[in-house]
């Protein structure tokens, strides 16, 4: 029974994620594109908080978001991550260029406003580097970087690239860092890491066979763009461990508590 269960919960839910996709591109067609032109980030915050539900992701939040203008940075595990964030804190975010190629998902990330980047490449970093001071300072927008430069597996968090925290500094506005975890019986959820190979479509597969998907979030306490970007970098890297620590040490705690 435990092994057709996941069967049919993607039987049920592979008709609402098609249905959903499909009303995302009529709403994404609508938006207004072009040069100079960037969405608003709502339309893809109430989709995002519905794709959620569907595949049973549950958030937790900790701490707040700052209002106004604003550069997040977060570790970065999974494609979900932006689903997630999405959900609860209304931003446009800064992709790796491979992004853009994917099919139909690339098309939906640039009219929904995502900017992107050529990992590797200096002009490349260059041109993200103004798209993100300009949508930081000119627009006042809040924008969502990746600073890892990848995904990984949950169980670490790689070196910050200091360069992506420049725009806060050219913009004068704060950075916050925040930490995501999907805490599981096995530590990390062994299903939601999107790494090496990974396809998209077998991993929202897998995903569409999980019964529940915990996600939690810990936004840290503002950095102001006086310091220096390595300073900024370095500082929300400390962050976002110690929040992840912190969270590692409550579940300890819990299932220890659960075990008496």
């Amino acid at each position: 029974m435990a092994s057709f269960q996941p069967t049919l919960r993607r039987v049920l839910r592979l008709p609402l994620v098609v249905a959903h996709i499909a009303v995302g591109c009529v709403v994404a067609a609508c938006l207004p594109h072009g040069a100079g032109r960037v969405p608003s980030p709502w339309p893809m915050v109430l989709w995002c908080r519905i794709f959620c539900r569907i595949l049973g992701v549950r958030t937790t939040v900790y701490g707040d978001p700052v209002g106004g203008r604003a550069l997040f940075v977060a570790n970065h595990i999974s494609w979900l991550d932006i689903m997630a964030i999405a959900a609860v804190c209304p931003t446009h975010f800064l992709a790796k260029a491979e992004v853009a190629d994917w099919p139909l998902v690339g098309w939906l990330c640039r009219r929904a406003g995502t900017a992107f980047i050529r990992r590797g490449s200096t002009g490349g970093a260059r041109a993200a580097a103004e798209e993100m001071v300009w949508r930081l300072k000119r627009r006042g927008e809040r924008v969502l970087v990746f600073p890892e430069g990848t995904s990984t597996d949950g169980q670490n968090v790689r070196r910050f690239f200091p360069r992506l925290f420049q725009a806060a500094q050219l913009a004068r506005c704060p950075v916050q860092a925040l930490a995501l975890r999907y805490p599981h019986a096995e530590g990390i959820h062994p299903s939601v890491p999107f790494v090496g190979d990974d396809e998209f479509l077998a991993h929202l597969w897998r995903l569409l066979g999980e019964r529940r998907i915990d996600v939690e979030m810990h936004f840290g306490e503002p950095l102001p763009p006086s310091l220096g970007r390595d300073e900024l970098a370095r500082s929300a890297h400390e962050q976002i461990l110690a929040a992840l620590d912190s969270s590692r040490e409550r579940e300890l705690g819990r299932l220890h508590a659960i075990g008496r």
